[in-house]
């Protein structure tokens, strides 16, 4: 009897661990409001967000091609997944140094024109911008920030 209970656990454990791990972006589709499900983390060092945003990666098994990572600059890191099964949503995760270390975000949200933030880089003013009609790629890419003109 305990052992039926044991190996009934482990497939109702088993069967359900998928689905807590593809919450994030298979589900979102249910909650039509920007920001549901979206989380921020700080890190103090390069290495710990490359290898947060690859785990990420993994986890939620997305595929993904060359990254590009900006060893000691502003914006670390910059990349967006459209999702190809409902593609009026789209995922983009980006890292911004911060006072101390930096800061990740990961946002999943509608596919449309999205301002997330300038940043300075030596003398110049960046932004990042995600733009559905420039950005649609169904694999997890990077995508860098837009140089902003001066007058």
């Amino acid at each position: 009897m305990k052992s039926k209970l044991l190996i009934i656990g482990f497939l109702l454990s088993s069967s359900i661990s998928p689905i807590f791990a593809q919450y994030q972006f298979n589900l979102m589709e249910d909650f039509l409001e920007i920001g549901a499900g979206n989380y921020f983390v700080h890190l103090d060092k390069e290495a710990e967000v490359k290898k947060t945003v690859l785990s990420v990666l993994k986890a939620n098994r997305f595929p993904f091609q060359d990254l590009v990572f900006n060893k000691g600059k502003n914006l670390f890191f910059a990349g967006y997944y459209v999702n190809p099964s409902d593609d009026r949503f789209m995922y983009v995760v980006h890292a911004v140094r911060a006072r101390e270390g930096y800061d990740l975000y990961f946002l999943y949200c509608m596919n449309t024109l999205t301002h997330h933030f300038e940043y300075v880089e030596g003398k110049d003013l960046y932004n990042l911008v995600y733009d559905p009609k420039i950005n649609n790629s169904t694999v997890f890419t990077s995508f860098g920030a837009t140089k902003v003109d001066e007058p």
